[in-house]
């Protein structure tokens, strides 16, 4: 399909040179957001666990849904790759630049709820602080929530020693392919040592080291060739496999790696169906610009859904429910969104002055 698409925009005649320089991997990160956006969309619909199509194809893509994080890590790799790369600063600066990016959102929204979840006695303090520390995923402590950030930081730490790796290698993408194995390996390793519940982040491993791959391949400037259509059609192909031999009962493993070996080809053909229709695709842009904000805000509405349905519920279905609440969880996010960028700029200028 890729391989279709390719060609014949290739073959195209009067075609711009700025048009034909957006191929490949310069779409991805062109249209980055915009996928963003779509994933959060997957992820959306995924969370509203209640509310379900009636039409099993529809229903089997909402069930997919989680789908949608892996696209997130992966765009995530893809752009840090040549941030990394190009900036060259030491680990602690690197990192200390990557939580200012995550950690105000998410200490506003985690740090809010958890104080309304002790005024409920329905957590601790020890158990709020535990989730603003982001350590409670990998102490797995009880009543703590949101695996994402923590699993994201984790994935950011580890980024730059892969990043020199590549840079170092000249099979970049057999390296990336050995990290299948060794994630699953780890998982393998970590059920009885009983740290089988960083299942979560072990997963998302592999499509991390895909999006620095497509990173890499962006940064210096490889085209989409035959050879990489061939080898993400490939894999994606696998990955279809395997998960007919699990749906049959002959192979087990988590659906997490059968996805992570079909979003590339998932997002580049987006980024082509984007790019042929020339959009505008603000509310995509909106979504992935605020995906953060959305997203910690998403999953207190999906945990919540007992106390929160009553008041906006019509309909057996729950569309009007879902409706309401994910306008407000747009609404808010936008507002948390600006507010950070508000606050972030008047400390700026402070140190300035």
């Amino acid at each position: 399909m890729i391989y279709l698409l390719e060609h014949a925009k290739n073959g195209l005649r009067g075609e711009t040179m700025e048009r034909k320089r957006a191929d490949g991997y310069q779409l991805l990160s062109q249209y980055r957001s915009e996928l963003m956006g779509i994933a959060m969309l997957w992820v959306m619909l995924f969370h509203a666990y209640e509310f379900h199509f009636g039409v099993p194809a529809l229903d089997a893509v909402k069930q997919l849904g989680f789908g949608g994080v892996d696209m997130f890590i992966l765009l995530s790799g893809l752009g840090l790759y040549g941030s990394i790369v190009r900036r060259r600063e030491a680990f602690p600066q690197y990192f200390l630049r990557r939580c200012q990016r995550v950690l105000p959102a998410y200490w506003l929204v985690v740090g809010g709820y958890s104080l309304w979840l002790r005024m409920q006695s329905r957590i601790s303090l020890t158990t709020g602080l535990w989730s603003l520390s982001t350590l409670h995923y990998w102490f797995q402590i009880p009543g703590s929530f949101n695996w994402y950030v923590p699993a994201l930081l984790m994935l950011y730490a580890l980024a730059p020693a892969w990043v020199r790796l590549l840079e170092r290698s000249r099979h970049k993408g057999l390296l990336t392919l050995l990290v299948f194995p060794l994630a699953y390996g780890i998982y393998r390793l970590s059920i009885p040592l009983g740290l089988n519940y960083t299942s979560d982040f072990l997963d998302r491993m592999p499509a991390f080291a895909l999006g620095l791959l497509a990173g890499a391949c962006l940064l210096e400037n490889q085209p989409l060739n035959r050879q990489h259509t061939a080898a993400w059609t490939g894999g994606a192909l696998l990955g279809i496999a395997v998960a007919w031999l699990r749906i049959h009962g002959r192979l087990y493993i988590s659906t997490c790696y059968m996805l992570a070996a079909c979003v590339m080809p998932l997002c580049l053909a987006l980024a082509y169906g984007l790019h042929l229709r020339r959009g505008p695709w603000k509310f995509l842009r909106f979504l992935g610009s605020r995906s953060l904000e959305i997203y910690l805000l998403n999953v207190i509405i999906t945990r919540e859904f007992q106390i929160l349905a009553p008041l906006f519920d019509r309909d057996s279905r729950h569309i009007l429910y879902y409706l309401t609440v994910y306008a407000l969880n747009l609404l808010l996010a936008e507002v948390l969104h600006r507010g950070i960028q508000h606050a972030s700029a008047m400390i700026a200028a402070h140190r300035k002055s």
